[in-house]
């Protein structure tokens, strides 16, 4: 049996792009992630959770699984 586990991660204003005017970033993901690893987790991927009204994502959700 695998537990499964979400780490939700928002995304921060990080300065401007050359199309929207406005830059965004998922801040920490990457050592969240790589701290999971090392505990024993395997990273599965993401799951969307919010959106702006032009389509950017706001917030996703991180999905780790482990064997009990």
């Amino acid at each position: 049996m695998k537990k499964v586990e979400f780490v939700r991660v928002s995304s921060t204003l990080s300065g401007y792009g050359p199309f929207k005017g406005t830059k965004y970033t998922f801040e920490g993901a990457e050592e969240i992630i790589r701290k999971r690893i090392e505990d024993g987790w395997e990273y599965s991927g993401y799951v969307p959770i919010d959106t702006r009204g032009l389509g950017d994502t706001e917030a996703i959700s991180l999905v780790f699984q482990k064997d009990e």
